[in-house]
């Protein structure tokens, strides 16, 4: 699904190496771990992903092709196959739960008509079919970062990038947030997980890649946090 060979990543106008000479592989259906400290250069392997950046040296491929061939209209036509959950889950705040999540289905032209059975199959994906006209004020963090998910994952994609998706929210709900991500991969989707969150990593174990400087330093099967 993601194929990172010998990437590296350069800002310019700081001169700052966010990544350097990266190669991975992350199969369709697996879930992800990407962990480091801040600096590592978790965010800038999701912006190569999304083609917010492009790579300095090297390639990145989602799904066997390779991200140089997405150009001009194609860029958001490979976006709307990435779903993506952040720590500000920047939900739109003047609309209830059940329209942030069309919201989505909006912006990606899928007829009106597949709108209601599409939403309330992601809200009940994430506990909160219940709350569909709750504006997110009216919601608890926790809550407003499941309709986040929600939004992600009801055009179905293939692929769901969490940039620190628990990095708001306490003990509890950060697990309940895990586990939500986890029933989405069941689902068949492939799932990267940024995060600093050691007790969830640990708990929660999947593959865990660790970024250091803007290297892999590891690439633990079995999972566990290591910096």
């Amino acid at each position: 699904m993601i194929d990172f060979n010998h990437v590296t990543l350069e800002y310019p106008v700081t001169r700052t190496l966010a990544l350097e000479d990266l190669t991975m592989q992350v199969a369709r259906g697996e879930f992800i771990y990407l962990v480091g400290h801040s600096g590592a250069g978790k965010s800038s392997f999701m912006n190569l992903v999304l083609k917010r950046a492009l790579p300095t040296r090297g390639e990145v491929r989602i799904a066997g092709e390779p991200l140089s061939r997405y150009r001009g209209r194609r860029t958001p036509l490979l976006r709307r196959r990435i779903g993506t959950v952040f720590q500000d889950n920047l939900l739109l705040h003047h609309l209830n739960a059940y329209d942030n999540v069309a919201f989505s289905l909006r912006v990606i032209g899928v007829p009106q008509r597949e709108w209601p059975q599409r939403v309330t199959t992601a809200l009940r994906t994430v506990g909160l079919e219940h709350k569909k006209q709750a504006l997110p004020l009216q919601l608890s963090l926790g809550e407003q970062q499941r309709v986040a998910i929600a939004r992600a994952i009801v055009s179905n994609p293939p692929l769901l990038l969490a940039d620190e998706p628990t990095g708001n929210l306490d003990h509890e709900n950060s697990r309940e947030v895990l586990k939500i991500l986890q029933n989405v991969n069941l689902r068949g989707t492939t799932v990267v997980v940024a995060t600093h969150a050691r007790e969830l990593v640990e708990t929660f174990r999947h593959r865990t890649l660790t970024l250091r400087k803007g290297r892999l330093v590891r690439d633990d099967p079995d999972g566990g946090y290591s910096l």
